[in-house]
């Protein structure tokens, strides 16, 4: 057995001196883009019903199949005369330009001729970094060659075994017709590098030596070398995965963080700490790095991770639970949370006495992540991420909990933490119709219980969950006792779209014009209106302009308005507040109305879950399309949609009445939850005759008041958001409708 160093020690390189194996790593790089653009184009012909592109999709996705043929030609490896002009100082950009884009805190190296500072194509973060690290232990193509010959054996320590690493070989690095597989079979059709997928055994190493394609095997440590290849006659070539250090993060970044394949590497050399620190950096610590806009910044965020400062500095860093701007519940939730923190840190309170986890819900793009990290900055605490997709991204069920598990040894390892845990909805739940798959949501589900049970356990560790559709998680999750408070995200009031723009605009923009724009925003989110302000203060550089309401308006999509579109929502929302609150007075928060859609935000109208209360909430998601039969003599199809939309919590209820609560025509049985693909007729008479029926009520409620209906969307387009107080100046010559007091079959 030959052991083998990857890296040779040499002082830090200065000038346009690049490592051997960058242009090894650039080729990788090239060939995994253009396996991406494949494989949308793949995607994009398979939803078109092409069976060819099916079949080739099912089984490269399934590791089954080599890499897809491509229909373009791959960008070759840069020459060294080129990777030595990205290497060296030169202006690309017209020197104003340039000085602007540094002077605004950018990175010109990186800033492409359209202003653009990421590649067309974005990679995975993590494929970018293993890649590099890789490249840098292979060399060049030469050494990774040897890894393909017949009978090669090439053990890689430091190499985690998963499904995901042979996806990213076949895509990046095995030559043309070649895939990667765990066990071949005996007849194959193509080249394959036998790669196991999981900490291999004793028989199973046994079995891949007796095919004679090259073996690729990856373990974590030293140690767990198997017992069969620790006689040195075996002829293996052991390796180690190089470790992260300033040429890989260089090379990552140019990647990640550059739309020219150049960053300002001076300026990141002098920031970041030794190898050594770079190498010991946990891999989550590094991710949270490189969400920063810029590599010098990745690199300034590195060196705060990785120095040891006073504990009166550090102190002196944290701003506290100030700096979490938002008026939310779940923004206050934060703020508390962080002031309870730094009592129980002081010794002030009890680790039990404080509320020490948050399940935050609500539409993507709100903020959800942000909350999160300004969380762990104003406690001046470790944050950890990881996320559903994420874990399952790692292979099979066996893998996916392993990650899970990893994640929560990680915060608990850097305590006092916060542990953000995205995508939570993506576990399932374990009640829902759907039998595919019950057994491996169950594992997942109940693995995820045993996590949350250890994290309360555990002094020092605040967990923070984020989910989209709050409806699809699993009881066990959201019962009291595993999450302390659960609050939903909405979408930025005007006040905090107001606020959100100032902060860019206010220098640029009179107050006035903020406003309106901030009105006309309704219904983005902090990411949309992040997006169109960097956006838009870009193309104002560019073309050497001023910033106007005219260009934000083009950056959020706001500057053609529909009036038709805009009058439909309108209506369509004051229909459902008005008979909200002439059903249930005082249930109606706010109604607000973008370009694009409408909300109508209240409290539940459900106290003991009545027949009466059930039929009463059906009206009141009926009346939208009401209104709009009303007012504007037609409806549309804006009451349905997805999961959340009117028609599907109407029809969802009518299931239930039947189904689960012992109030239809089922008497007391309950049959369960209704798979939608499999209801009988029956029910799909008796949904159509109860939504008939409550929009016919619906239509009659409103039809008496058709003049505030009117006042309430005329104010709405006028204003674009209301709140109760508002809306109750519409309601004040209006009485409780007598309907509330009688059953819903009373009212014609």
């Amino acid at each position: 057995m030959t052991q083998t160093s990857s890296l040779s020690s040499s002082p830090k390189k200065t000038g346009a001196t690049r490592p051997q194996w960058w242009a090894l790593a650039h080729d990788c790089i090239a060939r995994l883009r253009a396996t991406e653009a494949d494989i949308v184009d793949l995607e994009r012909r398979a939803a078109a019903g092409d069976a060819a592109a099916i079949d080739t999709l099912m089984q490269y996705e399934g590791g089954d199949g080599p890499r897809p043929h491509s229909r373009r030609g791959v960008t070759p490896a840069p020459s060294d005369a080129k990777l030595m002009a990205r290497a060296n100082g030169a202006r690309h950009l017209p020197p104003e330009e340039w000085d602007d884009i540094a002077a605004d805190g950018g990175d010109p190296f990186a800033t492409a001729q359209d202003g653009g500072t990421r590649a067309a194509i974005q990679l995975p973060l993590r494929d970018v970094i293993l890649l590099a690290r890789l490249a840098a232990t292979f060399r060049d193509e030469a050494g990774w060659a040897a890894c393909l010959r017949p009978g090669a054996l090439t053990v890689m320590v430091g190499l985690e075994p998963s499904l995901s690493l042979g996806k990213l070989l076949t895509a990046a690095m095995l030559p043309e017709g070649w895939s990667t597989q765990s066990r071949v079979a005996r007849s194959t059709q193509h080249r394959v590098l036998q790669l196991p997928d999981r900490p291999i055994r004793e028989k199973e190493l046994e079995r891949l030596l007796h095919h004679p394609a090259p073996i690729l095997l990856p373990i974590m440590r030293q140690e767990d070398l198997p017992d069969l290849l620790n006689n040195g006659a075996m002829g293996a070539d052991v390796l180690s995965l190089a470790k992260l250090n300033a040429d890989i993060l260089f090379f990552v970044l140019s990647i990640s963080h550059s739309a020219t394949g150049r960053i300002d590497a001076d300026s990141v050399r002098a920031l970041l700490p030794n190898d050594e620190c770079l190498a010991n950096l946990e891999a989550g610590h590094l991710a949270m790095a490189c969400r920063a806009p810029t590599a010098r910044e990745v690199a300034e965020r590195i060196s705060l991770m990785t120095r040891t400062a006073p504990t009166d500095e550090v102190a002196r860093v944290r701003s506290g639970p100030a700096i979490i701007d938002g008026t939310t519940p779940a923004h206050q939730a934060v703020r508390n949370i962080v002031e309870d923190l730094a009592a129980w840190q002081a010794g002030d309170l009890g680790w039990s006495e404080m509320s020490r986890s948050l399940l935050v819900h609500g539409a993507p793009g709100t903020g959800k992540t942000y909350l999160a990290r300004q969380m762990a900055e104003a406690a001046g605490v470790a944050l950890v991420e990881g996320s559903f997709a994420e874990w399952q991204a790692a292979g099979h069920l066996g893998h996916m909990l392993a990650a899970m598990i990893k994640c929560c040894d990680a915060a608990i390892a850097t305590a006092p933490s916060v542990l953000f845990i995205d995508e939570v909805d993506a576990a399932g739940s374990r009640f829902d119709g759907d039998q595919h798959g019950m057994s491996y949501r169950t594992q997942v589900v109940n693995g995820f219980l045993q996590q949350i049970d250890r994290l309360a356990r555990t002094p020092g560790v605040i967990l923070i969950g984020a989910c989209n559709q709050i409806s699809r998680l699993d009881p066990a999750i959201t019962r009291p006792g595993r999450f302390d408070q659960i609050l939903r995200m909405p979408l930025p009031s005007i006040a905090d779209i107001r606020r959100i723009m100032a902060k860019v605009l206010a220098d640029t923009l009179p107050e006035i014009e903020i406003d309106s724009l901030a009105r006309a925003a309704v219904g983005k989110t902090p990411a949309e209106l992040d997006a169109a302000l960097r956006a838009a203060t870009a193309d104002a550089r560019r073309q050497r302009l001023p910033m106007s309401s005219d260009l934000m308006r083009r950056h959020l999509g706001i500057d053609q308005p529909n009036p038709e579109l805009l009058r439909r929502i309108a209506v369509h929302e004051a229909g459902h507040a008005l008979a909200a609150e002439l059903l249930v007075p005082g249930s109606v928060l706010k109604l607000s109305l973008s370009d694009r859609d409408g909300r109508t935000e209240r409290r539940s109208t459900f106290v003991e879950l009545t027949v009466e209360e059930i039929e009463r909430e059906l009206l009141i998601l009926m009346s939208g399309r009401a209104a709009e039969r009303l007012v504007l003599s037609t409806i549309s199809g804006g009451a349905g949609g997805d999961k959340e939309s009117d028609l599907a919590l109407a029809t969802a209820l009518v299931l239930q009445m039947d189904r689960e609560l012992g109030l239809g025509h089922n008497g007391d049985g309950w049959l369960g939850p209704a798979d939608m693909r499999r209801l009988t007729e029956e029910e799909r008479l008796r949904i159509r005759a109860k939504l008939d029926q409550a929009a016919r009520k619906a239509y009659a409620l409103l039809g008496r008041r058709t003049d505030s209906l009117v006042n309430i969307s005329n104010e709405l387009m006028q204003r674009r958001e209301m709140n109760a107080h508002t809306l109750a100046q519409f309601l004040s010559d209006a009485t409780p409708d007598p309907m509330q007091h009688l059953p819903m079959d009373a009212v014609g």
